[in-house]
């Protein structure tokens, strides 16, 4: 019996201290609810932002109770550019909550990172503590060089395609695919290859990709991911990318060969209908007239000049905008194949039309007879124009006077303009959307500089009686160089 009470009381000693762990353990538990039921709580003690790509950001909100018996102000204090936090403090009342939202911007880093937001409060119970953001960020552009797969000269490189990934977390497939495949093309290609990474669920992407859709007809978006090749196509789903991708990188490489002559080909005929239009005599004769009413009004040579630099910008500026939308509009309708085919036809139609008219217009400027032309602005715009512009030359309002007289005249004369600039645009809408809206800016500055040297010589004294007579002496060479350019835009309209 006395051994056994022995045993008892050894085993009871045994385990005292393991009841003393579990009841310390209770205590310090129940002094923490305690505190907690009666602090500073915040929802979430860090913030874990996951995967992003360099150039996305990532947003959450965090909340506070404040269950003490006072007010408490509460700030979250970054310790880095990359995080921003809005507010920058809160007044929480007893009893009541807030919430702060943290936003992370991820450019500038790159692989594993942790940032912390400093806490502070004026509350006993939580005066400092630290918040902690952490995750991954991905560059979001990887370049991929046959080169450097080879272990080449890079010289050896016959161009460079850029794909736009478009896509949502998630999708291992996908990044096996861009992991493996990419690096593939990039060698066998002979190219270097850089994919740009767009998660669609940052903000303003999928807006962004909807617009990218829009740009190349496509009005129904079908699957992700996504990709982008270049200016060429927009390739959706898995399937789609796997089965075309290639195809479509070897379709865009094929300019590369010939790249300087085809953009030499280009620009030359471009900027010819600019100088042209700038020359044509709808536009001539109207700046002509402005020559005179300015001497009319009074104006001097310091004037005229900087009427006409004004005025040469408005031109500009109005006949960008104008031709802007018109290209986005063809662009859109010629995503269409049939469309696209009427739009050719009809174009290189109505070009042959407009050489010969040209030609007539020639023959009868030959004989005299530049009245009977027939590209040329209707009397009643004609009457409109000059109406505008002697409202306007005496004007105190210098600067916005000038201004609004490159727009008006600019919208009335886009009648006869547009015999050249419409044919363009056509045309334009049927190569590449970036370096179309930079040929189209070129258009634009080939068609003022005829403004700016009238300008320039009427500054130098020249008088518009003179300017008059050398245009009337070589309208004949002018409408015969319109109607050789018809001819020319409509032979690179077919071979395009």
């Amino acid at each position: 019996m006395g051994e056994a009470g022995h045993d008892g009381g050894d085993r009871l000693n045994r385990r005292l201290p393991a009841v003393a762990m579990v009841l310390l353990v209770f205590i310090v538990a129940s002094v923490g609810f305690a505190e907690a039921a009666s602090g500073v709580v915040f929802s979430a003690s860090s913030w874990d932002f996951g995967i992003l790509d360099q150039d996305a950001s990532a947003e959450t909100v965090v909340s506070i109770d404040n269950r003490t018996a006072n007010p408490v102000t509460v700030s979250l204090i970054p310790t880095c550019n990359c995080l921003s936090v809005e507010p920058s403090h809160l007044q929480i009342p007893s009893g009541s909550a807030g919430s702060f939202r943290l936003r992370f911007d991820s450019d500038g880093e790159e692989g594993k990172i942790s940032h912390i937001l400093l806490v502070r409060t004026d509350s006993p119970s939580l005066e400092r503590a630290s918040f902690v953001v952490g995750g991954t960020v991905r560059k979001s552009r990887v370049t991929f060089s046959s080169s450097a797969a080879e272990g080449n000269d890079s010289s050896s490189s016959k161009g460079r395609i850029i794909l736009t990934y478009y896509y949502s977390p998630g999708c291992p497939s996908c990044e096996r695919f861009l992991a493996d495949e990419v690096p593939r093309l990039a060698r066998d290609l002979g190219v270097e290859i850089e994919v740009r990474r767009r998660d669609v669920f940052a903000p303003g992407v999928f807006e962004e990709y909807e617009q990218i859709a829009r740009s190349f007809g496509i009005k129904e978006l079908r699957a992700f991911p996504a990709l982008q090749v270049g200016d060429t196509a927009l390739l959706q789903g898995e399937g789609e990318i796997g089965s075309n991708l290639e195809a479509t990188m070897r379709g865009a490489l094929l300019p590369a060969a010939a790249q300087e002559p085809t953009a030499v080909l280009t620009v030359l005929p471009v900027l010819a209908g600019g100088l042209l239009d700038g020359i044509n005599p709808c536009a001539f004769t109207t700046l002509i007239f402005l020559l005179s009413a300015l001497a009319l009004a009074g104006r001097g040579r310091r004037e005229v000049l900087a009427i006409g630099s004004l005025f040469s910008l408005a031109v500009f500026v109005t006949y960008f905008a104008v031709g802007l939308g018109l290209f986005t509009a063809l662009r859109a309708a010629s995503s269409f194949s049939v469309v696209s085919r009427v739009i050719r036809w009809v174009l290189v139609g109505v070009l042959v039309v407009f050489a010969a008219l040209s030609i007539r217009d020639a023959v009868l400027a030959h004989r005299g007879r530049a009245t009977e032309m027939a590209l040329q602005l209707p009397k009643f715009l004609k009457r409109r124009i000059h109406e505008s512009i002697r409202g306007r030359v005496r004007s105190t309002a210098l600067a916005l006077s000038s201004l609004t007289l490159g727009v008006l005249v600019s919208v009335f004369e886009f009648a006869c303009t547009g015999q050249v600039y419409l044919p363009t645009l056509a045309y334009l809408s049927r190569i590449g959307q970036t370096r179309a809206v930079f040929l189209l800016a070129v258009y634009n500055l080939g068609f003022i500089a005829p403004l700016l040297a009238v300008f320039a010589a009427s500054y130098a004294g020249v008088t518009s009686k003179r300017i008059t007579i050398l245009f009337q002496r070589h309208l004949v060479a002018v409408k015969v160089t319109f109607a050789l350019f018809f001819l020319a835009l409509a032979a690179l309209t077919l071979a395009t």
